[in-house]
């Protein structure tokens, strides 16, 4: 039967793939009768065989992982709609990890959450193509600044990270049976708040620590550059996102350029009687909100809203209404266009990965750990 939803996955990968590089756009006739068809299997499978009733809803269950996961990349500017239909339709099929996949994490084999899975597979299945292609862009267009802040801005925090992170689990051997087992994570997680509070002191007590940890174990030194590796990779990543959201899936354009189904890059609204503009993306308002602790940045503040960054794009009527702005002379007539990225084949190269092969940021996360 696993086959059988395999092959299933298999189809709507092929159809969703196809729409979404010809059209943009996701049909759910190819996405819901066969997310149907994996929550039924679960249903009937749960009850009339296994006797679980949790098991019995793992399919419902996974199909709102996959809404919540996807409906997170929506809100941040990353997806359309229909991205996030086609993980939540891969996570009605498989909520829990193929019996097929050799690298598999536990929280999807316990519980219904192999959506996570999905989702992450996806993104590091396209990272080599986001890398070589935002590097030829940037070097085609000579942006020298751009690629070397690629690898250089803020290149020493993910080594300042993996600092703390090693001379906290020093303190932790130090303390060792002297606290209960059950506080040592609670310990280790304070010892790295305090040391990234202190900044520069934080920085050569961390040292110090690393240091006499390294001499009673010199092992930690491999686990450190490990650490500081996948941290920097991490950060490349991120980077690499910037560049591509910033240089390469955006570009500027005039009123009549505008056309039915762009996805602008901001936000023009009506407050106070004045038409206003943000241009900070969805991402770079969650980083904040998260920074602050403030949800309040997520939001923005109007009257009116004219047009936003919604991923089913500007209608005419929206058009019609920001050229009168610009003729009126209330809008400058320039605009913030994002180039639209067809997700689909990346969800289902992400899905066979993580059927046949399983889980690649555990995979990291168990290279990082030494295991």
């Amino acid at each position: 039967m696993e086959l059988f939803l395999i092959g299933l996955g298999v189809i709507m990968g092929i159809l969703t793939s196809y729409t979404d590089i010809k059209t943009g756009f996701i049909e759910d006739k190819h996405v819901f009768p066969i997310a149907g068809i994996g929550i039924l299997y679960y249903l009937y499978y749960g009850i009339a065989i296994k006797h679980d009733v949790f098991y019995a809803f793992s399919g419902l269950i996974g199909l709102a992982i996959g809404f919540l996961l996807g409906y997170l990349l929506y809100l941040m500017g990353g997806w359309a709609s229909g991205d996030v239909v086609i993980l939540m339709g891969y996570s009605a099929l498989f909520p829990y990890a193929s019996s097929y996949a050799k690298i598999v994490p536990p929280y999807a084999i316990r519980y219904p959450l192999h959506g996570i899975t999905l989702l992450f597979n996806s993104i590091l299945a396209v990272f080599p193509f986001i890398f070589f292609y935002s590097l030829a862009v940037l070097v085609i267009r000579r942006k020298t600044a751009q690629l070397k802040g690629i690898f250089i801005d803020k290149w020493l925090k993910p080594f300042e990270l993996a600092l703390w992170i090693s001379a906290a689990f020093v303190i932790l051997r130090i303390v060792g049976k002297a606290i209960p087992p059950q506080f040592g994570v609670l310990i280790w997680a304070i010892a790295i708040v305090i040391l990234a509070k202190l900044q520069k002191v934080g920085d050569v007590v961390g040292l110090m620590l690393f240091a006499y940890g390294a001499f009673k174990t010199p092992e930690i030194v491999y686990s450190y550059l490990k650490l500081a590796a996948t941290f920097y990779t991490f950060k490349v990543f991120f980077s690499l996102v910037k560049v591509l959201r910033e240089e390469v899936l955006t570009k500027k354009v005039s009123a009549n350029e505008l056309k039915e189904w762009d996805i602008l890059g901001e936000w023009i609204y009506e407050k106070d009687g004045k038409i206003y503009r943000d241009r900070e993306s969805s991402f770079d308002k969650v980083i904040r909100a998260l920074k602050t602790l403030n949800l309040n940045a997520l939001r923005v503040e109007y009257d009116k809203l004219i047009a936003s960054p919604t991923a089913e794009g500007l209608r005419k009527e929206d058009i019609e209404t920001l050229k009168a702005l610009v003729n009126e002379g209330k809008l400058e007539d320039e605009f913030v266009v994002r180039n639209a990225m067809p997700f689909a084949p990346a969800l289902f190269l992400g899905f066979l990965i993580s059927v046949f092969y399983g889980d690649l940021f555990w995979w990291l996360v168990l290279k990082s750990s030494g295991l």
